[in-house]
């Protein structure tokens, strides 16, 4: 059972929460208390069972995101944290956002809310646990010591012992061709799998995941045979990413680079043929006594570059001075403007440039271009609500926004998701046109419904489709096109039939029907009387 440490300064809440029932109810281990981040720390480095933290924000000797960070930081805590505070301050949530908090939650504390989200972390933690057992028991199944020697020389630091008894090493494992003097490196990892899908849809599993690119890996690799001469294929220690390591022989030597150019395009293929999803592929071939350490360092800063540049990462910069494509995306206001007066073509073009946006905040990790992008967005959205938008949903739950653009792990998918943000705001920002058009075509009606009117003619007046037309009419009228011609009719020969000078098929005419049968049935349809019926209940005479 997991152990919760409860972390506040104020001594009636901290034990009313340490012993209200929620906690047994929901099956959980010992409670523990602090009263502040220093006592806290040294609880969770001395007890690994403890796993859920519910911390104050603001307290005496240690702020509860300090705390945070050192969890994360120093303890390397392997559990989940939930945020109290009695501030609706902004800024502390999305301070605690950064460091992977899973709820925000304010004072006084909703006891209910409070159990609901710690029943979600709670699962959550299980999930992962289950997750890492499951991996743990797979990883058994594989050759163990020849996989930890792979991942000490890619992973680990170099020179921490000698060359002959690395080479010792190397041959009780079968390994000896790593001490070829030039040594090549490939890395594989599956992109975008925290990403939530519909139901429908369907999520991919992680482990089912990484073992399908391991299994397209090695079937690609055999095919390759001879011509890559010996070569290892392992995971990583710290990452679900597989690691494939070359040595030298002399069909490679030969061929010079060409081959493993070759091979990373090769997989890249087959992983979006095969796997069905995002897998990034990034090779590198050292120099010649290159340790494989270093080589593994250079695969992974190409990987992240590929993963936070894309596309943008070999373009040119755009030319110096006058305006750029690029620039559309960044202030905050020109874009709100496209989003408000523009199609949803240009907002798709805008987007096309985000690589190039992102090349020129240069993250420079993964994480900081999550964080820019939280930050952009942000701010576009403050503006557009500024501007007329009314969603607020990024003010009431940012760590769930914060959470969806964690899930991306590549820029174009990142792309992918903003766009369709921008989208949704673009939609609701042109419902002020929309108005503009359903008021024109109104008073166009309102001039010449004495004419033959058609839907198509009205909306070609107003430069809309008859289509849009007949879905704002029906959006804000609750009728069509047609049937609010026909009430502008009928209450203008109402105030007509008030002149007994007038014949009825006169007035028939005057409000746009030829026949008058047809006008009569009309008008005691939306009246209830015929006009003949309606004068005489009016005291007047009623032309035969």
């Amino acid at each position: 059972m997991y152990k919760v440490l409860i972390v506040e300064d104020e001594p009636a809440i901290r034990i009313g929460l340490a012993r209200h029932s929620i906690w047994s109810e929901l099956g959980c281990g010992q409670v523990l208390d602090a009263d502040d981040g220093t006592g806290a720390l040294e609880l969770a480095a001395s007890d690994p069972d403890i796993r859920l933290v519910v911390t104050d924000i603001r307290m005496k000797k240690m702020s509860g995101l300090t705390l945070i960070a050192q969890l994360y930081d120093t303890l390397d805590f392997k559990g989940k944290v939930i945020v109290l505070s009695g501030y609706d301050d902004f800024q502390y949530a999305r301070a605690a956002m950064a460091y992977g908090v899973v709820d925000y939650l304010l004072k006084p504390v909703d006891m209910a809310e409070l159990a609901s989200a710690a029943a979600r972390t709670l699962d959550r933690l299980a999930r992962e646990d289950r997750q890492h057992e499951r991996l743990r028991v797979m990883d058994s199944a594989l050759p163990k010591l020849q996989e930890e020697l792979l991942q000490r020389l890619t992973e680990g630091p170099s020179g921490a012992e000698t060359a002959s008894a690395l080479r010792r090493e190397l041959e009780s494992r079968g390994l000896s061709w790593l001490a070829s003097e030039r040594l090549s490196l490939l890395v594989l990892e599956a992109d975008n799998l925290r990403v939530p899908h519909p139901p429908q849809v369907g999520a991919a599993d992680p482990d089912l995941a990484f073992f399908a690119v391991g299994n397209v890996a090695e079937f690609s690799l055999y095919e390759y045979g001879s011509r890559i001469g010996p070569y290892a294929k392992f995971r990583s220690s710290r990452h679900d990413r597989w690691i494939v390591i070359f040595g030298e022989s002399p069909g490679t030597a030969d061929a010079g680079r060409g081959w493993l150019d070759e091979l990373e395009r090769l997989l890249g293929e087959r992983m979006r043929t095969y796997v069905k999803i995002g897998v990034t592929v990034a090779a590198i071939a050292g120099a010649a006594g290159m340790p494989a350490d270093e080589l593994y360092r250079a695969a992974i800063d190409k990987l992240n570059r590929i993963r936070l540049y894309g596309s943008a990462d070999e373009e040119e910069a755009q030319g110096e001075g006058g305006y750029r494509e690029v620039d559309a995306l960044s202030g905050a206001q020109p874009l709100v403007d496209l989003l408000r007066y523009g199609q949803a073509a240009d907002v798709t073009e805008a987007m096309s440039h985000f690589p190039l946006l992102v090349r020129e905040w240069d993250p420079g990790s993964v994480r900081e271009l999550h964080r820019r992008s939280f930050d952009w967005l942000l701010e576009l959205f403050e503006t557009a609500r500024k501007a007329g938008w009314k969603e607020d949903y990024w003010r009431r739950d940012p760590i769930l926004l914060w959470e969806r653009i964690q899930a991306y792990d590549t820029v174009e998918a990142l792309q992918a998701f903003i766009e369709a943000q921008l989208l949704q705001v673009h939609g609701t920002l042109r419902e002020a046109p929309r108005s503009q058009v359903l008021q024109q075509a109104e008073r166009y009606i309102r001039e010449h419904f004495t004419e033959p009117l058609t839907v198509q003619a009205i909306a070609e007046r107003v430069y809309v489709t008859p289509e849009w037309l007949s879905t704002l009419f029906k959006k804000n009228h609750d009728c069509t096109v047609l049937d609010y011609v026909t009430r502008l009719r009928m209450e203008k020969a109402k105030e007509l039939l008030n002149d007994v000078g007038l014949k009825i098929y006169q007035i028939g005419g005057m409000v746009g029907y030829r026949d008058s049968v047809y006008f009569s049935r009309l008008f005691r349809r939306l009246t209830g009387a015929t006009p003949k019926e309606y004068r005489n209940q009016r005291g007047l005479p009623a032309d035969e």
